[in-house]
């Protein structure tokens, strides 16, 4: 796969489940007791994308490019459960300088990311790429326990970044707060965290 080929990134979820127009880290207010988000463990990632494949095929081949990502910081792939059963995948690239510099100028290779790209376990990234998301119907309500994952001090300051491959994914990015910022992609969208928000950095997009 080459790495312009097209993003991963695709949100699927029902309306129902993530109340519209709010800030993605107020979603982690949300109670979604029903709804798990879990780690991934390696030996489960070919039966997940198998289920993931479903709503974006290219997943079908990815197994060798998410166990390096996962491998390399395991805060990078989590699973949704409901009742113990998967129902939706949720992976990002924890970026390190490097990698922000290479997605900024559109020469990060999304297919297959190199691993100086990426920040190992416990260190702190310096932003996030949402690299693929499947989480149809009920199961998007665990994008409500990332949110909440990503409140803690290791991830509070980094930034999002996304690209949605349909006008459905980018209006439902756009009422969670991300907005479409200058880079080497046209389709590159931003959101600055609620710890980061000051005039200078809102001004800045």
């Amino acid at each position: 796969m080459q790495p312009m080929a097209g993003p991963h990134l695709r949100l699927i979820h029902d309306g129902d489940a993530i109340p519209q127009r709010r800030e993605f880290d107020d979603l982690s207010r949300t109670n979604v007791a029903r709804t798990s988000a879990q780690r991934v463990e390696i030996e489960e990632i070919p039966g997940l994308l198998a289920l993931a494949a479903r709503e974006i095929p290219v997943l079908s081949t990815a197994a060798d490019a998410v166990a390096r990502v996962s491998i390399r910081n395991r805060d990078s792939v989590w699973v949704f459960r409901r009742a113990d059963v998967p129902v939706g995948i949720y992976a990002m690239l924890h970026l390190s300088k490097d990698g922000l510099e290479a997605l900024l100028l559109g020469e990060l290779n999304t297919s297959f990311p190199d691993s100086h790209c990426m920040v190992p376990t416990g260190e702190a990234p310096a932003a996030i790429y949402k690299w693929a998301v499947v989480a149809p119907g009920m199961a998007s309500a665990g994008i409500c326990a990332i949110s909440r994952m990503l409140q803690s001090d290791l991830y509070a300051n980094a930034n999002l970044f996304a690209r949605p491959t349909t006008m459905g994914g980018e209006r439902i990015m756009a009422s969670l707060g991300f907005r479409k910022v200058r880079s080497g992609l046209d389709d590159l969208h931003r959101y600055i965290r609620l710890a980061n928000r000051t005039d200078h950095l809102v001004e800045a997009v």
